[in-house]
């Protein structure tokens, strides 16, 4: 069996589920039709020990007022599991191996409520919200400017989360928007990337949805904790692994795999939690 946590993950999520009743069905709050998807590629490497670097698409669905940002994993699975019926159904649907299984689990939403930003990611056993103040990147533009996928493009600086960023926006596309929690330039953010390249977001495009998209809030029973609180939630979890890996029945050859594949994850794209 070469994927370890995933194994791990999903024994702890069926356990959970069983002891708990995991809900599926969750009430959704609508926020506003998606005017625009972008698709970027994230290029980011999880260990900072090694170069090995992975890649996953991610969206930023735009609306008038708000918008959210998730991997493309993360929403083709939780599509499916919205048209989950009956609790039968749901343990079908977290055991079909065929069912995308996302590795970045967080969702970030931009000025929902107003002038915040919603952060919300599952840490086994629960899921988390936290809010930050959407204005809290400070910008420097600078005169540099290229071309992106037939958009001109000009570019910008700013230090966040422990790192420094380099940033590409084009200010054709007026939506003072970007990837991950990234906002506040005059034009949507295309490329950006920390000055090690260690996390990189590349435009694949931007397209109008073709049916009704809406960008909504699943209402879990969300744990509200500080942004601080949720990375100590994270740390806990890591740093437990062994126990929570002998608690889902493995045996000790597969906890060493587990905590060995887990030590490599020690390359947030926040360094700083405050």
């Amino acid at each position: 069996m070469k994927n370890y946590i995933f194994i791990f993950i999903l024994s702890i999520i069926l356990s959970f589920s069983t002891k708990a009743q995991m809900r599926f069905d969750y009430p959704i709050t609508n926020i506003e039709p998606a005017e625009f998807v972008v698709t970027y590629l994230l290029k980011y490497q999880r260990d900072s020990l090694s170069d090995f670097v992975r890649h996953s698409d991610m969206y930023l669905f735009i609306g008038k007022n708000s918008s959210k940002f998730l991997s493309s994993e993360l929403y083709s699975s939780d599509t499916i599991i919205r048209k989950v019926s009956n609790s039968e159904e749901f343990q079908e649907t977290l055991l079909d191996k065929n069912r995308p299984f996302p590795r970045i689990i967080y969702q970030i939403f931009k000025n929902y409520p107003k002038d915040r930003i919603t952060h919300l990611e599952y840490v086994i056993p629960a899921s988390f919200r936290c809010e930050e103040d959407l204005h809290q990147f400070n910008w420097q533009l600078t005169g540099d400017t290229a071309t992106i996928e037939g958009y001109k493009v000009q570019k910008a600086t700013c230090d966040f989360g422990g790192r420094s960023w380099e940033a590409w926006f084009a200010p054709e596309i007026s939506y003072s928007d970007g990837p991950y929690k990234f906002n506040g330039l005059p034009g949507l953010i295309l490329n950006i990337h920390d000055t090690r390249n260690h996390y990189v977001f590349e435009f694949i495009s931007i397209e109008k949805p073709n049916y009704d998209l809406m960008i909504d809030y699943r209402e879990l029973d969300f744990v509200k904790a500080s942004k601080q609180s949720l990375f100590r939630a994270k740390d806990a979890f890591r740093n437990d692994i062994i126990s929570r890996a002998k608690e889902a029945g493995f045996d000790n050859k597969m906890q060493n795999n587990i905590a060995r594949k887990m030590s490599k994850r020690n390359n947030p794209l926040e360094l700083k939690r405050d």
